[in-house]
């Protein structure tokens, strides 16, 4: 899963795009609050986590040499079926 970004873009802009683009049923599983995003020395990144904190997925961004952001959304266990 992708989705395209600004680079300046918020981390709150960014979590609703990570929720618009994984769909209702996936976002069902997601906790905003348990999830957390993290600087890198290639930019930033999110880990997506349920209420319980176990991690279901991971979101970092590549610059799409269009002066923006490319994200990709990468899912771990059952959470990506």
């Amino acid at each position: 899963m992708y989705f395209d970004a600004l680079p300046d873009d918020s981390t709150s802009s960014i979590w609703d795009k990570i929720i618009a683009t994984i769909g209702p049923k996936l976002a069902e599983k997601v906790c905003p609050n348990a999830s957390t995003f993290i600087n890198t020395s290639d930019g930033l990144e999110c880990n997506i986590r349920n209420a319980k904190g176990d991690v279901l997925g991971n979101c970092y961004s590549e610059d799409n040499r269009m002066e923006g952001r490319r994200w990709t959304i990468k899912w771990i266990g059952i959470a990506g079926q």
